[in-house]
């Protein structure tokens, strides 16, 4: 667990730069999009300048484990670790989206225009509770709540799916 937190650490600020206006990495991040995968074994594509390391040839690692039930999905952003003992691992990035909710559905979230997936496994926290709630929030999200998620980045079907979100301050 240690581990994964450092390489997290690491790689936290890779996804994009507060001064851009682009959701996309950085040309030089070791960057890819996961191809296929079984299990833990990924396999995954290269994304940008980073790809002309290897001439964009696949590369076979292992997925980084994730909680809850999570697993990556063919086309979802990773960074590919490969300073690791046993070979590359493909570490899962994320995309924040923060702001304030303007519609909310069973299976979907807007804030700040941006459309983010909700799944039944999207974690829920309120203010700046170091655990999620393990029921509904007693207060359901609404327009007008202050919110920042986490979201998972596919490229393969342009969606943002809400990994965990984080509600900042109700509305009046």
């Amino acid at each position: 667990m240690r581990e994964e937190s450092t390489r997290r650490g690491l790689f936290a600020g890779i996804l994009r730069d507060p001064a851009s206006s682009s959701p996309l990495p950085p040309s030089d991040a070791p960057i890819g999009v996961l191809v296929s995968g079984s299990g833990q074994d990924v396999t995954v594509r290269r994304y940008g300048a980073s790809a002309g390391l290897t001439a964009t040839a696949p590369v076979a690692a292992k997925a980084e484990e994730l909680p809850y039930g999570w697993a990556l999905r063919p086309g979802d952003l990773v960074v590919i670790d490969e300073t690791t003992p046993g070979g590359p691992v493909a570490v899962t990035l994320h995309r924040n989206v923060r702001g304030t909710v303007t519609q909310v559905a069973d299976d979907r979230i807007t804030v700040n225009g941006q459309v983010c997936l909700l799944d039944p496994r999207t974690l829920h926290y309120e203010g700046m509770a170091g655990e999620p709630s393990a029921k509904p929030l007693a207060q359901p999200l609404k327009a007008g709540d202050s919110v920042t998620l986490e979201c998972f980045d596919n490229r393969v079907d342009s969606t943002l799916t809400v990994h965990f979100m984080r509600r900042l301050r109700q509305a009046a």
